[in-house]
């Protein structure tokens, strides 16, 4: 760089001398400067033609000018330029062929679209799933090829990730999984999967144990109803009755495990939109409820403090509602020693989500144990469980009331501190009452 900028002085000096010896000798001073000026000018000229000439014809090296000085060094500016472009196209297409063959290899079927919503990139997948053809949609607007409303508000979701499960506009017996992702610059990443053979998996699941409950539950009334004839026989001894009874429980055990699966069974096939049900005086249940624990439990054996607000009704399923507050408060006397004070709250958390929760003083749950509360028949404690005649599947039911009334439970728990459990739903399903505020009492 410095050797051409040297050289393109040494000709402006060496221009500059030769007009003013040219000037002593002849005294012509304007001639003497124009001369140099007009030359150097021309030159300039012609090696601009030849630079933009160069340009023009592709900027080849090949044809590169053949000049020194400040020329030579904006030529090898270009080209170094050019290489450096040239290596950043190469591995710009090689990334964008991985990108193309990572694509492809996907078994899940994959678009790319922008912000227009047409068709940028897709894969064989997408032709098999969803009837999209590579040559053929290329460029096209989605929502032209795949006319289903739910996809469309898929995509104008303002969430970075969304999902629906949508009929395959190939096979409408097939059901997909489509989640949608924000992706670079105002496009979008869409993949979609075929489900249908888990959701029959999922349906025969659920047929087989509904059938089976049904099936069970006569031939397990009969046997409970012999065992009771059993029991009141008078000239039975001590030993066998003793049996008997034994085995009377853990048939009323069963019982109430096939009524749970049956409920499960019917829950998990519900699903309720923002006006399903009807106004509910969850205040009213809340003591109802607690009233009528008391009554089946030994008095005295837990103190139970009520703290809801009168005020916040509820829009709901009432047999649902009162199955999910049932299973909370049950669980809370059957997991903590008599004598201990449990809290009942209904109304607003700190977050002014809608709430019903339920705290005991019991023995807690280990963190590892609390992501796995609501799956069926899980026990932290199976021989504890047993004790207290547990079924396993509370709060399995809870959870799935709370998901068809777009709810969620939340469950806080400490060994040795206790833990609340918090059954929160939509504030769409809130209503205030005109009333007193709060009810605060102990029973």
């Amino acid at each position: 760089m410095n050797n051409a900028w040297t050289v393109e002085i040494s000709r402006i000096v060496v221009l500059a001398v030769a007009a003013i010896l040219f000037g002593i000798v002849s005294g012509w001073w304007v001639v003497a400067i124009l001369l140099p000026c007009v030359i150097y000018i021309v030159w300039m000229l012609v090696q601009i033609r030849a630079l933009e000439r160069w340009i023009r014809l592709g900027a080849k090296h090949s044809l590169a000018l053949d000049s020194s000085g400040i020329w030579q060094l904006i030529v090898q500016h270009i080209v170094h330029a050019q290489r450096k472009n040239r290596e950043r196209k190469q591995r710009l297409s090689e990334m964008a062929r991985r990108f193309e063959a990572t694509i492809a290899a996907l078994p899940d079927a994959t678009l790319v679209i922008n912000a227009h919503c047409e068709i940028e990139l897709t894969n064989q997948a997408a032709q098999d799933i969803l009837g999209i053809e590579k040559k053929r949609d290329l460029g096209q607007r989605i929502d032209n090829l795949i006319r289903d409303p739910q996809l469309h508000e898929l995509i104008e979701s303002s969430e970075s990730v969304a999902q629906l499960d949508i009929e395959s506009p190939v096979d409408r017996r097939k059901t997909l999984t489509v989640t949608c992702v924000d992706f670079g610059e105002s496009r979008k990443l869409i993949t979609a999967r075929d489900i249908s053979q888990r959701m029959a998996v999922q349906k025969l699941r659920k047929a087989f144990i509904a059938n089976a409950s049904h099936e069970l539950r006569t031939p397990l009334t009969v046997i409970a109803g012999y065992l009771e004839l059993l029991e009141s026989e008078p000239e039975m001894s001590e030993m066998v009755r003793k049996q008997i009874y034994n085995a009377s429980q853990q048939a009323a055990r069963m019982r109430k495990i096939l009524d749970d699966l049956l409920t499960l069974s019917k829950l998990e096939e519900k699903g309720y939109d923002q006006d399903s049900g009807s106004l509910i005086d969850m205040p009213g249940l809340v003591q109802k409820l607690v009233a009528d624990f008391q009554r089946t439990k030994a008095k005295g054996s837990h103190k139970i403090e009520i703290d809801v607000d009168s005020s916040i009704w509820i829009r709901s399923i009432e047999s649902d509602l009162y199955s999910l507050c049932q299973n909370l408060l049950s669980n809370a006397v059957k997991y903590s020693p008599e004598g201990s004070v449990i809290k009942v709250y209904w109304g607003l958390n700190a977050a002014e989500q809608l709430c019903f929760e339920v705290t005991d003083n019991g023995e807690g749950v280990a963190p590892e144990h609390l992501s796995r509360l609501t799956e069926r028949f899980y026990r932290v404690n199976v021989s504890r469980s047993r004790q207290v005649g547990g079924t396993g599947l509370g709060l399995s039911i809870v959870k799935h009331i709370l998901e068809n009334h777009g709810g969620y439970l939340e469950i806080k728990s400490e060994l040795a501190q206790g833990s609340t459990f918090s059954a929160c739903f939509p504030s769409y399903r809130m209503e205030k009452r005109n009333v007193a505020k709060t009810i605060n009492n102990v029973v």
